[in-house]
């Protein structure tokens, strides 16, 4: 079978989405299957390097393929119908949108429908184009796949789609996701030049993921003396990230909060293993992949009592209300200041996260 591929994210700091298919490709190399893959992206060299040591490379089964036009407005309709065809592919993999017109099936995978439910939270012109375009990609495809029972149940109830035709395949922490020796920990973060002890956030800089309650949370922390960590923010910013920085600038905590921006998955897994604690609160997520890659380290977990994230963390992580900032706050309490509990949550995630592959 010839399966196409499109991961114009890869390289592309998307996060989520360059997370979700850079394992998906680790995994078709682990599955022992007999396929041609061909991986479309729209930035020459990006794909090769991410992919370019993957046992399929060396194999000769997998190739890589740049799609012009370079913009999504013209590259879906037309650039992706015309490369399909010419490598006479069989199954085509999309993420959000797929092209109108295609020569073979089409798989869409659609993470969550956070722009159905959250308008507030997209830029408007993001926001129109996918409530216009996924649903149109989702009914059109052979097969959805989403990562969460919570999503499924989304898709299927909003778009009214064939419950067979959706399908929830739980995310996993990549297996280099593991504790590290704190003087290799400390070795790979020294370009932050962080301070120990902390507590760790990890998301894109936007409204919902929840970061200025949680600011506000750690500040309360703070002023009743109760807390004597910093707080690491990781992440890029986004839509309407800058009000973050805005937030701790206007608290007086630019000592005690750090936004590092992006950082690779080495320095991720190293403030992962040094912090203290990891919390979540984000008011909504399709899947919530930072908690199992927090539980896999070995790193208490706070997160949200909210769409999927209770069946992301089960009973191995303290569960708020995202828009109460005392629940948060009393969270951080518990974490800092009692140390069975944490040992208690350390043992619970690294049962949890096995949970996945």
């Amino acid at each position: 079978m010839r399966i196409g591929i499109d991961v114009h994210c890869i390289g592309g700091r998307q996060t989520g989405n360059e997370t979700y298919f850079s394992n998906l490709i680790d995994g078709y190399a682990r599955s022992g299957r007999v396929h041609q893959y061909f991986l479309y992206h729209t930035v020459s060299g990006r794909a090769a390097d991410r992919f370019g040591n993957c046992p399929l490379v060396r194999e000769g089964s997998l190739q890589f393929r740049t799609v012009w036009p370079k913009p999504a407005i013209l590259r879906i309709p037309l650039g992706f119908p015309v490369s399909l065809a010419r490598d006479r592919i069989d199954v085509a993999h999309f993420n959000y949108v797929s092209p109108p017109v295609s020569s073979c099936a089409t798989v869409v995978t659609v993470h969550d429908v956070s722009y159905e439910l959250f308008p507030e939270y997209f830029h408007p012109l993001q926001r129109k184009r996918l409530q216009w375009l996924v649903p149109r990609s989702a009914r059109a495809a052979r097969q959805v796949l989403t990562v969460s029972e919570f999503s499924r149940r989304e898709l299927i109830e909003r778009y009214r789609l064939p419950e067979e035709k959706v399908t929830a395949t739980p995310l996993a922490a990549a297996t280099e996701f593991r504790r590290l020796a704190e003087p290799e920990a400390r070795r790979r973060i020294q370009r932050l030049d962080v301070k120990t002890p902390y507590l760790l956030a990890v998301s894109n800089l936007q409204p919902r993921k929840n970061l200025l309650r949680l600011v506000r949370a750690y500040a309360a922390l703070v002023a009743k003396g109760r807390c004597d960590h910093d707080l690491i923010l990781v992440g890029q910013s986004a839509w309407k990230g800058q009000h973050i920085a805005e937030e701790v600038k206007r608290l007086r905590l630019q000592d005690r909060v750090k936004l590092t921006g992006y950082v690779s998955n080495e320095e991720l897994c190293a403030l992962y293993s040094l912090a203290t604690a990891f919390a979540y609160p984000s008011t909504y997520e399709g899947f919530g992949l930072p908690i199992l890659e927090a539980m896999s380290v070995g790193t208490p977990v706070i997160t949200s009592r909210a769409a999927s994230m209770p069946e992301v963390a089960g009973d191995a992580a303290i569960l708020v209300d995202p828009y109460s900032e005392s629940e948060i706050e009393s969270a951080l309490d518990s974490v800092v200041n009692d140390a069975a509990l944490r040992c208690q949550l350390k043992q619970l995630g690294l049962s949890r996260s096995a949970c996945f592959s």
